[in-house]
């Protein structure tokens, strides 16, 4: 797992102080979230949970600062061997670390902080320094860390807690804000974010900040792309080579992405298999969230693309594991990006069983945080106007070939992608789209036929108000005719709009730095068409289509890159030949850097 310090400065005067990680530091606790007492590490050392059975057979629990070369070790007797902390006799029996502030309020199976909660705020009354405040408390959704630095006896002293935002309008002369200077020249602080309270500066030039902003270290915004060089058979995938690491929360020793920032998050997986049927799980915290199936018969090639919209706490731990088969090297990847407007409409719903029918109604909802879709007639309804954006990976099994696609009734036309599967065999599609819509405009998934562990997902990008209609970067193309040209110009265009691509050369121009999303679908007929994805000339990822078992198969796979604004984006064919109509690209900005 990647390491990353949280770092909290206090300034007074012209000294600056930098704090080391903060930990929960308890000996004997029911819960880990109960410890109401934190520590600050030394160097070399991490937060940790210790479960421990006492002498006498209770269950109990140890936090603290603990060496990181010892995590991996559980020890047999005393549960702590840190100088800080005094010994219980007992048995241990799990130890989790980890690296960021309090992140050891949960571990070894105990609960995490509530999902909706307030912030947890250092609780000091009169310490003469605020690195003296080694007490915490969880406060209540209507209130606020907070902070005052107040002068007694000709000495400044602190005071740290809790306190409704109406409680911090009295110490201010003008709006509450996030950190001012009161009337006597003392400076105040209201915030909302764990542990943001940690100081109050009295230079002449602090920083004011809303007090709705967390004050805290997580990243804004968390985007990441990585590959898997080697084959994975029954294990973790190890996407070792990272092409996008934003925000940091992607590792690619262990293959697992730690949330570093709570919120919406939407994820997508690519496994290839050779003649055989291979299956893989996305993992939230251990649990699995959603399946995928590559199948294909011996000496062939197949490939799947999948989705999953999830809503994740700080630290929570995603991967993808196989469970069935082998994934191939290269043509395996894993990408997800942090939906940056949580309140925002998100959904994602999948099938647990077969359906046919022109309207294929998903019955598993997995997220749906406006209720915005309906399980009885399978159509998302916009709760609001703004661009949205939609995914689909569309399944079926045995010897069947349908078309699929999303409607809109808004009349926004679709492309259609074809599912080519045989007897005994499973066989999928997928797309992305997006969509300008209005308030009470419908979208569905369109086929003939779909089966179980099939996908639509989708969320709002952004509202029409605060962006231009006519040159946010969005486009979805497809090829009107067979090529082998390279790169690949889709030379139609979809959904009534689309800005930064080019139908004549083929490439996506970004015209700002940000990150980027991108979905290539290439149609193979009757062979096997190698492709890559570029940027500026240099190659990002591989795909291979193969069609020469059903005649026709398709592979498409997600992208997700930082750009910067003149960066060029296009799909080369570095052998065989693209089939038309269901060959597509797909392109979108997440959010701007």
């Amino acid at each position: 797992m990647q390491t990353s310090l949280f770092l909290f400065v206090v300034f007074f005067s012209t000294n600056t102080i930098v704090y080391s990680l903060i930990c929960l530091r308890c000996s004997d606790v029911t819960e880990p979230r109960l410890c109401n007492k934190i520590e600050r590490c030394q160097d070399g050392e991490v937060c940790a949970v210790q479960q421990y059975r006492a002498d006498n057979g209770d269950i109990g629990y140890w936090t603290g600062c603990y060496p990181k070369k010892e995590c991996a070790a559980v020890d047999n007797r005393t549960v702590v061997s840190t100088k800080r902390s005094q010994y219980i006799d007992g048995v241990v029996q799990c130890r989790d670390c980890c690296t960021s502030d309090i992140c050891n309020a949960y571990g070894c199976g105990s609960p995490k902080y509530p999902a909706t909660r307030g912030p947890i705020c250092f609780d000091c009354e009169n310490v003469s320094d605020p690195r003296d405040c080694h007490t915490v408390t969880p406060c209540n959704l209507n209130q606020k860390c907070f902070i005052h630095e107040k002068s007694v006896f000709g000495k400044r002293y602190f005071t740290s807690k809790c306190e409704s935002i109406m409680g911090c309008l009295p110490h201010f002369t003008g709006p509450v804000v996030g950190r001012r200077r009161d009337l006597s020249g003392l400076c105040i602080h209201c915030c909302d974010g764990d542990l943001c309270n940690a100081d109050c500066s009295t230079a002449s030039n602090a920083t004011v900040n809303n007090v709705n902003k967390p004050a805290t270290s997580m990243p804004d915004h968390v985007a990441f792309h990585a590959v898997a060089y080697s084959p994975t058979n029954n294990a973790v995938v190890i996407f070792d080579h990272v092409i996008t690491n934003v925000g940091g929360g992607y590792d690619n020793t262990t293959g697992v992405f730690t949330v570093p920032t709570p919120g919406l998050y939407v994820f997508s997986w690519t496994i290839e298999t050779y003649g055989q049927r291979t299956e893989a799980v996305l993992l939230v915290n251990g649990v699995q969230q959603a399946l995928s199936r590559a199948d294909q018969a011996s000496s062939y090639y197949d490939t799947t693309t999948s989705f999953a919209v999830q809503n994740l706490t700080l630290n929570d731990k995603v991967k993808v594991k196989v469970i069935l088969g082998r994934s191939e090297a290269r043509h395996t990847m894993f990408s997800g990006w942090k939906i940056n407007n949580t309140d925002d409409t998100a959904f994602s719903v999948s099938l647990s069983r077969e359906v046919t029918g022109s309207t294929i109604v998903f019955n598993n909802e997995t997220l749906d945080t406006d209720s915005a879709y309906s399980t009885s007639t399978g159509r998302f309804v916009a709760p609001r106007s703004g661009l949205y954006v939609f995914m689909m990976s569309a399944v079926i099994y045995g010897s069947h070939e349908y078309t699929c696609n999303f409607y809109f009734s808004n009349g926004n036309n679709q492309p259609e992608i074809w599912m080519d599967s045989d007897s005994g065999l499973y066989d999928s599609a997928s797309y992305m789209t997006f969509g300008w819509l209005n308030s009470g405009d419908y979208v569905y998934a369109h086929a003939s036929r779909m089966t179980t562990s099939s996908v639509i997902a989708g969320w709002q990008l952004v509202d029409d108000v605060n962006v231009s209609k006519v040159r946010y970067p969005a486009f979805l193309a497809h090829l009107s005719g067979d090529t082998t040209r390279s790169p690949i110009v889709f030379n139609r265009v979809h959904s009534g709009y689309h800005h930064g691509y080019s139908t004549s050369t083929g490439k996506f121009t970004a015209d700002r730095d940000g990150v980027y999303v991108f979905l290539h679908n290439i149609e193979a007929a009757g062979s096997v068409v190698n492709t890559a994805l570029a940027v500026n000339g240099n190659v990002k990822v591989e795909t291979r289509s193969d069609g020469r078992h059903t005649g026709y198969d398709d592979t498409s796979a997600v992208t997700v890159l930082e750009l910067a604004s003149g960066d060029q984006v296009y799909v080369n064919i570095h052998s065989g030949e693209a089939d038309d109509g269901q060959t597509l690209f797909f392109g979108i900005l997440l959010f701007e850097l």
